[in-house]
């Protein structure tokens, strides 16, 4: 009897370690392949905001008409990005200065305005009403108000042909401050 007993201690033994074993295995393939996925799937931000002097960061947006914006499709000109609000005070005051920017850039550089924290419907009004004459594209996730390290409108970004940030404003953009930026750009205003 006792030889059975013991026997049979040791064939439950035997399944605690390969149990164990096998939970080891499969938590381990988990774990890799958690960090496989989240490795190709969900890319990691930036680490620091962007700066003068370093590339802009890739976007890809769409427009109030529906059209494709995206910053590989600016490359060649200097652009000018504000990201703005329908419902933010600052960004509407400052909105007849970029609209000037806009109307005077003659083929010599783009305007766009990408419009965060907001809805289609708003956007679509305010862009009437103040009588827009430039793209603007919605982030409508605040993908692109988060890789550029904004923590709320306004805040214009020049970039250069090649697509290196030449100034940033973070706030309200006075008409001293865009001529001094449109210069850095390389571009006379």
């Amino acid at each position: 009897m006792k030889k059975a007993r013991r026997k049979q201690a040791l064939t439950h033994g035997q399944l605690r370690a390969f149990g164990l074993l096998t939970a080891s295995v499969v938590l381990a393939l988990a774990l890799h392949a958690h960090s496989v996925w989240a490795q190709h799937v969900h890319p990691a931000p930036p680490s620091s905001a962007p700066v003068v002097g370093t590339a802009a960061i890739a976007f890809d947006l769409k427009t109030l008409d529906g059209k494709a914006a995206g910053l590989e499709s600016f490359r060649g000109k200097p652009l000018v990005i504000n990201f703005f609000a329908s419902w933010c005070d600052p960004c509407r005051d400052e909105m007849p200065l970029i609209n000037e920017l806009s109307a005077k850039a003659a083929g010599n550089y783009q305007v766009l305005g990408i419009a965060v924290e907001d809805s289609r419907a708003a956007v679509s009004e305010y862009a009437k009403e103040a009588k827009l004459v430039f793209p603007v594209a919605l982030d409508l996730n605040s993908t692109v108000k988060r890789a550029y390290r904004i923590f709320g409108p306004p805040a214009t970004f020049f970039i250069d042909r090649q697509g290196i940030i030449r100034d940033i404003v973070i706030g309200p953009i006075t008409s001293e401050r865009a001529k001094e930026a449109m210069k850095r750009l390389g571009v006379a205003k």
